[in-house]
């Protein structure tokens, strides 16, 4: 059985595990299960909640919209704190935000933060909806944590407000900054601006602070998306590496 746990339903819920304790699903985990995946009473799914690894449990009953599962034990355990990596980014149209947040999970971030700029064509977010997203992504890609999503905040306010140790990494669009291959980190935050980039009132802003530091991601000018792959992708390859 060990060899096919990877082949498992996983899903995420936020309460603690014991041997053998019975765990109520929610209902559209239930409909997962039942009605989209076709599981059965005796079947098994695993579930994580984020900070004591994954266990196996086995489905007991469906009754109504919920499910019922009895928790047989733990079968791995939860990995050591991921490297920590914030992306600020200015909330774009649906099916590109999506990607954004899909890829976010996937490429290790731990916290999305939406921000207002001058340019940001969307000004509204569906944070409920976002965190399924996210909830999803993860369960799909095997990531033990649930990254989190800050309300949706105005530039200064967020960049002004900025009490974390890891600087702000600026990706800059334009002026003479160091490629990100130069930067090394313990900790990342990154800031993609919004499609048509800064204004020049928040250009210069982000320019006169100590803990904003601008980079560059290459020669041509990225969609908000590439840059966020990009800026990710080489911050989780150092952590790896």
């Amino acid at each position: 059985m060990a060899s096919d746990f990877t082949k498992l339903p996983r899903l995420y819920i936020d309460r603690n595990f014991t041997a053998n304790a019975t765990v109520n699903l929610e209902s559209a985990q239930t409909h997962y299960l039942k009605n989209v995946l076709r599981r059965k009473p005796g079947d098994f799914v695993r579930l994580f909640n984020g900070r004591d690894g994954e266990w196996l449990n086995a489905i007991t009953a469906y009754t109504n919209d919920a499910c019922t599962v009895t928790t047989k034990g733990r079968i791995r355990e939860q990995p050591g704190k991921a490297v920590e990596t914030h992306l600020l980014f200015a909330p774009i149209k649906k099916d590109r935000m999506d990607f954004i947040i899909e890829k976010a999970v996937e490429l290790g971030v731990t916290d999305i933060h939406p921000i207002l700029t001058a340019r940001t064509e969307i000004r509204k977010i569906n944070e409920e909806r976002i965190r399924a997203q996210i909830t999803e992504a993860a369960e799909q890609c095997e990531r033990f944590e649930i990254p989190n999503l800050h309300p949706l905040t105005e530039l200064k306010s967020k960049i002004g407000g900025w009490t974390n140790p890891a600087p702000i990494l600026w990706c800059c669009e334009r002026g003479d900054s160091p490629h990100i291959s130069t930067f090394k980190q313990t900790a990342w935050a990154f800031l993609i601006g919004p499609e048509g980039g800064f204004d020049d009132i928040e250009f210069a802003f982000l320019g006169g602070l100590p803990n904003v530091r601008p980079l560059s991601l290459g020669e041509t000018v990225l969609r908000c998306e590439t840059a966020v792959i990009l800026a990710l992708g080489y911050a989780k390859m150092q952590g790896e590496g």
